[in-house]
C-alpha cells in the first residue's frame, strides 16, 4: 500500500501524480500554426508556383469544340441582330419621314408647280429638255416642297450632259423655279479619226447634240483641235468680218492653225501670237478689204509681217488694185 501512495504521490516524476507529458493543470496547449503558403487560395499558390501544372487545366477536345461553337454562335447572333437593329432603324425614319412630308403637304406645301425656264442671256431649250429637268426633280415617294433640298436638285440637274449652269428657288408655298444654262454649241470638231461631234465653247464634246442638226457650225478639224479651239473660236466671235467668211479651222502638227475662208483663201497663223495675228489681219482688211481680194493665201507666220499669194482669176473676188 505504501508503494501505491508513492506512486500516486508523484513517483511517476515531474508535475506530481500526473503523466510526464500532461501540461500543468489550468494551461491549454497551443495550435500548431499552419504553413502560410497552405493557407493561400489555390489561384495565388498557382502565380506563386509559376502557372498551371498539367493536372489543373486540362481540357478536352470536347469542352474546346464546345467553346468554339459558343463563339462563334455568339458573334453569328451579335451580327444579326446589329443588322436588324440598323434595318429597323431606317424603316423606323423613313416612315417618318414619309409621315412628316404627308402632314406638311396635306398644310398647303404640296408641290403643285415646277417651272424650267433658261437662265438670263442663255440659249433657249426645248419643251423636250424641260421635261428632262422636271423627271430629275421630285423624290419618289415625296410631295411636299420642304422635301426639296435646292442644292441636290441642282446638283442634279447639272448632271445633265447640255446643261452648263443651274439655278433652283423655291416660291412658297408651292412652286419649285429650275432656271437652266444651256451649253452652246460652239463648233464641230472632226478629230484625226474622222470621227465627228458638236463641242461647245470649251472645247467639250456634248453627247447629246447630233452632228447633222448643226450645219451651220464652224469646222474644227485635226488632233487635239477640239480642246484647243476655245481661245481662237472666241477671238473669232470679236472679229466679225473675219468670222463670217470662215469655213474651218484646221489644226496644224497640234501646234497652230490655218483657217480656210468661204473664197478658198487659206489664213496661216503662228504658233504663238495667234489672236494678235487675227488682229493685225483685222485691221489690214478693215482699210483695204484685203480678204475680198483675189488672194489664195495669207500668211501670218511672221512676227509683224503679211505675206500674200495672189490669184487674179479666183472666183467672184476682185484684181489686187481693182477696188
Amino acid at each position: 500500500m505504501a508503494a501505491v501512495r508513492a506512486r500516486r504521490s508523484g513517483g511517476g516524476g515531474k508535475g506530481g501524480g500526473r503523466g510526464y507529458d500532461e501540461p500543468p493543470r489550468g494551461k491549454r496547449r497551443r495550435p500548431q500554426p499552419v504553413p502560410a503558403y497552405e493557407s493561400m487560395p489555390r489561384i495565388a499558390r498557382i502565380k506563386l508556383s509559376g502557372g498551371l501544372s498539367g493536372d489543373d487545366m486540362q481540357v478536352s477536345g470536347k469542352s474546346l469544340a464546345l467553346a468554339l461553337t459558343g463563339g462563334v454562335m455568339f458573334i453569328g447572333i451579335a451580327i444579326a441582330g446589329a443588322a436588324w437593329l440598323g434595318s429597323s432603324l431606317f424603316d423606323a425614319r423613313e416612315a417618318f419621314a414619309r409621315s412628316a412630308d404627308a402632314t406638311v403637304a396635306n398644310a398647303g406645301f404640296e408641290i403643285a408647280e415646277i417651272r424650267v425656264a433658261r437662265l438670263p442671256d442663255a440659249p433657249e431649250i426645248s419643251e423636250a429638255r424641260e421635261q428632262e429637268v422636271r423627271s430629275l426633280i421630285v423624290p419618289e415617294g415625296r410631295h411636299s416642297i420642304l422635301a426639296l433640298d435646292p442644292q441636290e436638285v441642282q446638283a442634279r440637274v447639272e448632271s445633265l450632259d447640255w446643261v452648263a449652269n443651274a439655278r433652283v428657288r423655291r416660291l412658297w408655298p408651292s412652286t419649285l423655279m429650275v432656271e437652266v444654262e444651256r451649253r452652246r454649241e460652239f463648233a464641230v470638231w472632226e478629230d484625226e479619226n474622222h470621227q465627228s461631234a458638236v463641242i461647245d465653247a470649251n472645247g467639250e464634246r456634248l453627247l447629246t447634240e447630233r452632228v447633222e442638226d448643226n450645219a451651220g457650225l464652224l469646222r474644227v478639224v485635226g488632233r487635239g483641235a477640239g480642246p484647243a479651239a476655245p481661245p481662237i473660236l472666241a477671238a473669232l466671235e470679236t472679229m466679225p468680218e473675219i468670222r463670217d467668211r470662215t469655213v474651218q479651222l484646221t489644226r496644224v502638227g497640234d501646234r497652230r492653225w490655218d483657217i480656210e475662208l468661204k473664197s478658198g483663201a487659206i489664213v496661216a497663223l503662228p504658233e504663238e501670237g495667234q489672236i494678235e495675228a487675227l488682229e493685225q489681219l483685222q485691221r489690214l482688211h478693215q482699210q483695204y478689204a484685203l480678204l475680198d481680194r483675189a488672194v489664195t493665201r495669207f500668211d501670218l507666220r511672221a512676227p509683224g509681217r503679211l505675206a500674200v499669194r495672189i490669184h487674179p482669176e479666183l472666183a467672184g473676188a476682185p484684181l489686187m488694185g481693182g477696188a
